[in-house]
């Protein structure tokens, strides 16, 4: 008995995968498609028709191949006997001699069984047409990089996540802060009354996402989200047929520091929302509190592609579920400069023009130019940072608001304390 699994045919006996577009498995030499239930059903028959028929005494045999330290270092493919090398996180894969899709379920036997998987929704094709897509628009990607990207080499592989799910409670402490300005004659004066509110609130947070794999990039994880929790199924090694897939090497408790930085942010976010009639709030001070917690350890689609530029690595990743593309293009720098220094040429001459029609010769001066220039300066470095900026959608998630049950939020305490009054004043003239 093989410690590898093949999910077969019922019909033909051939390789079958699953398709996430069609929400089954797909025989990939006669086209049939089998629901789970099929396959599973199939499945059992299979097993006990060889359990029943082996009559034969037999030592117990090991596809797996392990190290002098018991370490895997690898299977045997059931179907031609290749040597597939892979680490001891591996779970799914597919034989590069003979192109069988094995699952190794021994990688997600006892603590390495998710609780939850979400399968793959879109194929191949899809985040192919999303990454071309993800190339458009990009006024600073390198020549020639979209048509070397590898694009054929996209590998749909299931990544580990821990979803993190607590209650928590805070104190937060803010200054509010209310202007008056009056004029009299030429003189301006203003008055600042500013007051301590404090909020002492909790809130539940449901299912925040951090990946637990090593060989992936946080920021590009972090990138992928929100995954829609309404697609979650218990976890069927069957939905790994035709993927990749890796157990955990990161713990829940090695992801607990990045879920309680998203948590703390988001529940002083959600306090200082309740501080209002005040024209400027600054947050001063706070403490969180985790009164409960569940974590889940589930299995996310993810399609994955990383390709060289100019001997520089570049990835990319693709929720599987929503479409949602994480990655960091390169940047032309020479581009990135023409941007720059055009746009801003573009508004120092529409400032002159305008200057000229308004101002007529008394408009111009030494200080109105060098305004003009700092301004129009100004101007094309955001527009090139801007472009610079939607250069990269990988992110390191910093709140978790979009985890957070609306409907659980309760302030228990309110108060708002006048401090103190400022006052001053300023001669008009002076300003203009």
């Amino acid at each position: 008995m093989s410690d590898i699994i093949n999910f077969k045919c019922p019909a033909c006996g051939a390789p079958i995968s699953y398709k996430g577009e069609s929400a089954g498995l797909t025989c990939d030499y006669c086209n049939s498609t089998f629901n789970m239930e099929q396959v599973k059903a199939a499945e059992a028959a299979e097993k006990i028709s060889a359990e029943s028929s082996d009559m034969t005494w037999t030592e117990p045999t090991q596809d797996l191949i392990r190290d002098e330290n018991g370490k895997m270092e690898g299977f045997l493919c059931p179907s031609c006997g290749a040597e597939i090398i892979a680490d001891e996180s591996l779970g799914a894969t597919e034989c590069p001699y003979c192109g069988n899709k094995a699952v190794v379920p021994h990688a997600f036997d006892g603590m390495y069984r998710p609780d939850v998987m979400i399968p793959f929704k879109l194929n191949k094709e899809r985040a192919q047409e999303a990454l071309k897509n993800f190339y458009k628009g990009k006024k600073l990607l390198p020549n020639g990089f979209a048509d070397g990207n590898r694009m054929k080499e996209i590998q749909g592989v299931y990544v580990p996540f821990w979803l993190m799910s607590c209650e928590a409670e805070g104190d937060a402490s803010f200054e509010g802060v209310n202007t008056e300005t009056r004029e009299s004659g030429k003189k301006r004066y203003t008055k600042e009354k500013h007051y301590l509110a404090h909020r002492h609130g909790k809130m539940q947070f449901n299912r925040i996402p951090a990946d637990g794999s090593k060989a992936m990039d946080d920021e590009y994880m972090d990138g992928l989200e929100p995954f829609n929790y309404n697609d979650l199924v218990e976890y069927d090694d069957a939905y790994f047929s035709g993927y990749l897939a890796n157990r955990y090497d990161v713990s829940a408790e090695e992801v607990q520091e990045r879920i309680n930085v998203r948590v703390e942010n988001s529940v002083v976010s959600e306090l200082e929302r309740t501080v209002k009639g005040y024209d400027s709030v600054n947050h001063k001070d706070h403490t969180v509190r985790f009164n409960s917690d569940k974590i889940e350890y589930a299995m996310l689609p993810v399609w994955m592609l990383t390709t060289k530029f100019q001997d520089v690595k570049y990835s990319f990743a693709m929720n599987g579920q929503t479409g949602k593309i994480s990655g960091k293009l390169p940047v032309d720098m020479g581009k990135y400069w023409k941007y720059l220094l055009s746009t801003s040429l573009i508004c120092f001459l529409i400032a002159q023009a305008l200057i000229a029609i308004f101002g007529g010769s008394d408009g111009f001066s030494l200080l109105v130019e060098l305004v003009v220039l700092l301004v129009s300066g100004f101007i094309g470095f955001g527009y090139a940072s801007g472009l610079k900026k939607a250069m990269s959608t990988a992110e390191t998630a910093m709140e978790a608001g979009t985890y957070l049950d609306t409907g659980s939020v309760k302030i228990m305490q309110k108060s708002d304390t006048f401090m103190f009054e400022k006052h001053w004043e300023e001669d008009i003239k002076s300003n203009k």
